[in-house]
């Protein structure tokens, strides 16, 4: 009987160490199967707790790889750990995940269409402008924007002429059109030698290929919005800073700034805030199209939100490359 009674007690600890083996099992299968890597977009702060107001613990830069220490973020945030040992958090938008090999960047193929430089020869159509109704109780606004802003600039940036064919151009083509570096924020103030140096190049039709960085909306400071709409800074009456990139994962400081703007919302029901926005780190290649353009008032910028001057502004074309094809969006 007392045989009996010790084999059933050993017959439960056995139970019970079994027991507790699988569920450890389970648990470090469970974390090894979701353990994963990320990959910072460009500068970023680690925090010592999950807030943007915490401390900051390390400054990393772009292409710096995290390994996740949880699979849940808290407020936001990731807790990561980085190559050196520093554990911290960093916010969700900052990083991309580093994929398996099926969730890579899609690359689109390659043509020989693309320029490697832009002809000041091309046609360059004269703008065509028009009033932008603004929201309730805001009035309306000219094509050539506030009183008192920049009129050249913004009679360009609020054209609403749709061209009928585009010069594929290389990202590079794009880098390599002059800079007209010294010269005012406000092209009414230019020498006719600092026009020259680009005009000759604006109002091209362009397409690009690249992938979509950052997505923002162009509120402005002080009150709001910007001059080009005449200060309105309501969703849907604001141009939408787009930081395309050559490469998948390629910091923002490499950028090229394109812009869709308000006259053109009315005419494409799919350039909603909220559809724009989930093209951000989206590994799939998007080909812009549009009209080129010097912007001399984001000077402070280059190097940290841009690598040019140039944009693509207004947007009036986007396609996405989706199932092997390009797709309108």
């Amino acid at each position: 009987m007392r045989i009996v009674r010790r084999l059933a007690v050993y017959m439960d600890m056995t139970l019970s160490v079994r027991r507790f083996t699988l569920a450890f099992l389970a648990l470090v299968l469970s974390t090894a199967a979701w353990a994963q890597t990320f990959v910072v977009h460009h500068n970023a702060n680690l925090r010592r707790n999950a807030s943007t107001q915490s401390a900051i613990v390390a400054e990393l830069e772009p292409g710096d790889e995290l390994a996740a220490i949880s699979s849940t973020q808290r407020n936001g945030f990731w807790h990561v750990r980085t190559e050196s040992g520093d554990e911290g958090w960093i916010y969700r938008t900052l990083v991309h995940r580093e994929e398996e090999d099926d969730d890579l960047p899609v690359i689109p193929p390659a043509t020989d269409a693309a320029a490697s430089g832009i002809d000041e020869d091309w046609e360059k159509p004269a703008p065509t402008g028009s009033v932008l109704q603004g929201p309730p109780g805001m009035g309306t606004c000219p094509a050539r924007g506030e009183d008192g802003g920049d009129y050249e600039t913004n009679t360009r940036k609020n054209r609403i002429d749709v061209p009928s064919s585009y010069h594929a151009v290389s990202f590079d083509a794009m880098m390599a059109l002059p800079d007209n570096s010294g010269a005012s924020n406000n092209r009414r103030h230019w020498s006719q030698a600092q026009k020259d140096v680009v005009v000759p190049f604006e109002g091209i039709p362009v397409s690009v290929v690249g992938y979509v960085n950052r997505v923002k909306k162009q509120f402005g400071s002080g009150e709001g919005g910007e001059s080009t709409n005449c200060h309105f800074f309501r969703e849907g009456f604001v141009d939408i800073h787009v930081a395309l990139v050559e490469s998948f994962g390629d910091g923002e400081r490499t950028a090229l700034v394109v812009e869709p703007t308000p006259r053109f919302y009315k005419n494409r029901p799919t350039w909603i805030w909220t559809k724009m926005k989930a093209l951000e780190f989206s590994t799939d290649p998007v080909r812009i199209s549009g009209l080129t353009l010097f912007d001399p008032s984001h000077r402070g910028h280059m190097g940290t939100y841009r690598a040019s001057m140039w944009e693509i502004h207004p947007i009036t074309k986007i396609e996405v490359f989706k199932n092997g094809q390009w797709v309108v969006w």
